[in-house]
């Protein structure tokens, strides 16, 4: 059974395709389009997608979008429905008119069919957190878990509590607006200077440092309340987010609450911002361990799947399992709106087809690749001198140790936000003034935002505080290094001791995992920094051509291709 699952509309379109329960093929649109979060039809995505798996559109079983207008249904809409402009609204207006005769339910899903010798497959309409909770448990290990979503928004909600179970997925409780703990974020990167629903990692990085924010906390948890059925309530005369007068999610009570201060764009962060955002961590945390801990005794499970854009949050990731009744705790490598084409596909074959999962392994590598003589091909039209590495795993380790930052170029494109070791940044984790060396040649970033390390899965428990063999495979948990390590280990251990680990099995990543033990020879560490192969504002790069502009367009010197190294 063969499925193409879309994430249209939603911040960073994608496509990717299912066969059989396993995902094949997916990558963002924005790689292509080089459009940066890019909200277009994913086409270039879909036509990668088909063909990768050798399909065409006929063939396919199913398409699913991560996105159910079905669920406005809840409520009848006499704008549209009751004064039809355009014939083609008959496609909501009949049934929204018809509910009004019969049980008003909306669906978690519709479908539409086309019959008649169309091209069209079946295409599905799936709840927009039904997509977030499906890429979580579906790419998970575990044939049983409970399910936390939670985001911004989708349609009517902002997240779901519930349970995966082998091909279904069932809901415990919705959690709806406007008490939304994405919006609750969003709105306190907005109060500090920062871009919504774009920057809250930037805040997630200010959060770390040591400071006294304990006024802070207090004053922003009087604007909430945590409510006994596991979800929070947030008092709206503090936060408009979901009122018209945007573009401020805040009022002036919640300015006035802080200090009578907002953040201005581009400034640089001081002690305000470092309060405020701890603060806000602080509290966000707090309100995800109250959810997380009446799950937990709705289910009685000690594994959960997290899902939706709040769980990019990193460092509250690598503290669910201290912080919660849960033990083993899963976060996929496209948890935000961008992995919902995953989940759609998912969900449609598993919960709506009925196909039996078949629980694997999951990797994030399922972009596009390139043979060595397109690679070829790209250098010599532009008349670039490149050579040949004569032993590319311990060249590159020798590269890295001699030049201390080198672009690295392998393999199949990653999908999602992180780059985890085929389209990096590959870095000495040791200098403390590497962080600066990669933002002045390529990032262009603040200061204060940490670089994340890679280890293989046999070292790291060595120099991060983590249990032996555990595997944090795409770089969504932040974990502290250990503190004899700190200072060996500079470049990747931000100002509070921590790093946003990758664990590396050999099977996922061969080339990778033999280069960190190379380098561990020369260094001692086999330990790199890893970040994504991109200049600040731009999309990880996907094709030869993409390296090839990026990097000539930047301060880095060293660039590796496969076996080919380009130097300037």
């Amino acid at each position: 059974m063969t499925v193409l699952g879309l994430n249209h509309g939603e911040y960073n379109s994608s496509a990717a395709i299912v066969d059989a329960g396993r995902v094949i093929a997916g990558a963002p649109e924005e790689r292509f389009s080089r459009q940066k979060r890019t909200k277009a039809f994913p086409g270039r995505a879909v036509r990668y997608c088909l063909d990768e798996a050798g399909v065409d559109l006929e063939s396919l079983d199913a398409v699913a979008q991560g996105w159910n207008p079905g669920a406005y249904w809840a409520a009848y809409n006499p704008l549209l429905s009751g004064t039809r402009v355009r014939r083609e609204d008959y496609l909501y207006s009949v049934p929204d008119n018809l509910l009004q005769v019969g049980d008003r339910r909306a669906p978690h899903w519709v479908a539409m069919s086309f019959p008649g010798g169309s091209a069209l497959p079946p295409i599905y309409y799936v709840d927009h957190h039904l997509c977030h909770a499906a890429t979580s448990y579906f790419t998970s290990p575990f044939d049983e878990a409970a399910v936390f979503t939670a985001d911004w928004r989708g349609e009517i909600q902002c997240g779901m509590l519930g349970v995966g179970r082998g091909n279904q997925i069932e809901t415990l409780r919705h959690l709806n607006l406007p008490d939304s703990l994405g919006m609750f974020y969003a709105t306190f990167t907005q109060l500090l200077g920062y871009q919504p629903d774009n920057d809250e990692w930037k805040v997630m990085a200010l959060s770390a440092f040591d400071v006294d924010a304990s006024e802070e906390e207090r004053r922003i948890w009087e604007t909430l309340r945590l409510t006994d059925d596991g979800w929070f309530e947030m008092d709206q005369s503090y936060y408009k987010g979901m009122l018209v007068e945007q573009p401020l999610l805040y009022t002036p009570k919640l300015v006035s609450l802080l200090g009578g201060r907002v953040g201005l764009p581009g400034e640089d962060a001081g002690e305000w911002h470092f309060r405020v955002a701890r603060a806000m961590q602080s509290v966000a945390e707090g309100i995800a361990v109250h959810a997380l801990t009446h799950l937990h005794g709705l289910t009685g499970l000690d594994r959960v799947v997290l899902g939706g854009g709040f769980f990019m949050n990193s460092v509250f990731n690598g503290k669910v399992a201290s912080l919660t009744p849960f033990r083993d705790v899963f976060v996929p490598f496209a948890p935000a709106d961008v992995g919902n084409s995953i989940g759609s596909a998912l969900y449609v074959e598993h919960s709506i087809l009925g196909s039996p999962r078949d629980v694997h392994r999951s990797i994030s590598s399922i972009g596009p690749q390139f043979p060595p003589e397109g690679v070829v091909a790209s250098l010599e039209r532009r008349g670039i001198a490149f050579e040949r590495l004569a032993d590319p795993v311990a060249d590159v380790a020798r590269l890295v140790e001699r030049h201390g930052v080198v672009a690295y170029f392998d393999g199949r494109m990653e999908f999602g936000e992180r780059a985890l070791g085929n389209r990096s940044i590959l870095a000495d984790p040791r200098p403390a003034d590497i962080k600066d060396r990669i933002n002045s040649i390529i990032k262009y970033r603040e200061a204060y935002r940490p670089f994340a390390p890679v280890s293989t899965v046999e070292a790291a428990a060595t120099y991060f505080d983590i249990a032996p063999g555990a595997e944090i495979p795409f770089m969504e948990k932040v974990v502290p290094v250990r503190e004899e390590y700190r200072d060996a280990l500079a470049a990747i251990t931000h100002v509070d001791g921590s790093g946003r680990l990758q664990t590396l099995r050999r099977e996922d990543n061969h080339r990778l995992y033999d280069i960190l033990l190379s380098f561990g020879e020369l260094s001692g560490y086999p330990v790199l920094l890893n970040t994504s192969f991109n200049v600040n504002g731009e999309p990880i790069v996907c094709t030869p051509d993409d390296a090839l502009s990026t990097f000539f367009n930047s301060g880095l010197r060293v660039l590796v291709l496969g076996d080919l190294v380009v130097c300037k």
